[in-house]
């Protein structure tokens, strides 16, 4: 089965080079993906939204594939990357999807720079340290060493999709729904498809376990900006409580919870999931989201 593959771009900032790709017409919504992700990840979960009213930014976070780790060793750095990166492409402001482990990155955007940002969403979010599954907890203890070779995960790429899916909350009947339709399942493929290359994401997972560990209390968050949470009752991997506390804080804040999927439920709901992200992001959309003239 196909999977639809991003065309990368490069853009230098202050840290070094961060990669990136476009997709879809309109206003534009970054999309920071989960840990060991990147652009392609991005790009993969933003084919189950409309790209004929949404143009979309995937990128590849600090030590991701192509992206420098200077561009963001703490989630304050990432977001500010996340600027400059605009200001290269000449975008006044965006949405931005935190979804994972992209989401402490997605916070300090739309909280340390909220006149670029008109709107921030969370998938799934790592809002605290979690607590992982005793399974999740060896893959972490022993990740630097697994993720130095592919051969190994890409036979699971290759047989193992739906054991993935499953590990990541999925029941098995929600499993081959999904196996049943061509779209969602490319979807499911590209959203794993990082696992091939694992070797290339190395550097990204450090980055990421650094900044899950330090990440903040919900109460030192100052959010000025409209926020859309999302989460699973059954999410193995981040907390539904945390990710509803976390909500709970700003009274802006619209909290959407479904009780299974898991971690990728936005992906085995998303006839529920999306059009409701999409309502939220059209709700608001500024006036004038047109592109900075460049010098």
């Amino acid at each position: 089965m196909e999977i639809h593959k991003p065309v990368g771009q490069i853009a230098s900032i202050s840290g070094g080079q961060i990669e990136y790709c476009l997709s879809g017409n309109g206003p534009t919504v970054l999309i920071s993906h989960g840990t060991l992700g990147g652009l392609d990840q991005g790009f993969s979960i933003a084919r189950l939204f409309n790209q004929e009213i949404f143009r979309f930014l995937s990128i590849s976070r600090a030590g991701y594939l192509n992206s420098s780790p200077n561009t963001g060793r703490t989630s304050k750095e990432q977001a500010r990357s996340y600027v400059e990166l605009l200001d290269a492409e000449g975008v006044d402001s965006v949405a931005i999807i935190g979804i994972s482990g992209g989401a402490p990155s997605a916070l300090c955007f739309a909280q340390d720079y909220p006149e670029r940002c008109w709107g921030l969403v969370l998938i799934s979010s790592i809002t605290k340290m979690p607590k992982l599954p005793p399974f999740f907890k060896l893959v972490v203890q022993m990740q630097d060493f697994m993720m130095r070779v592919d051969w190994p995960w890409k036979i699971v790429h290759r047989y193992g999709l739906g054991m993935m899916a499953r590990a990541y909350g999925a029941s098995s009947k929600q499993v081959s729904n999904m196996r049943r339709d061509p779209h969602l399942w490319s979807v499911i493929k590209g959203i794993y498809e990082p696992i091939k290359t694992a070797h290339l994401r190395r550097r990204g997972m450090k980055i990421d376990d650094t900044q899950i560990k330090s990440l903040p209390v919900a109460e030192e968050y100052d959010m000025n900006v409209p926020v859309y949470v999302s989460h699973a009752v059954n999410d193995p991997l981040a907390s539904f409580e945390d990710a509803r506390s976390f909500a709970s804080r700003f009274p802006q804040a619209t909290f959407h919870d479904i009780l299974d999927g898991g971690h990728i439920f936005f992906v085995v709901h998303n006839e529920r999931v999306i059009p409701k992200i999409e309502q939220f992001l059209l709700a608001n959309t500024p006036k004038s989201t047109s592109k900075l003239s460049k010098a």
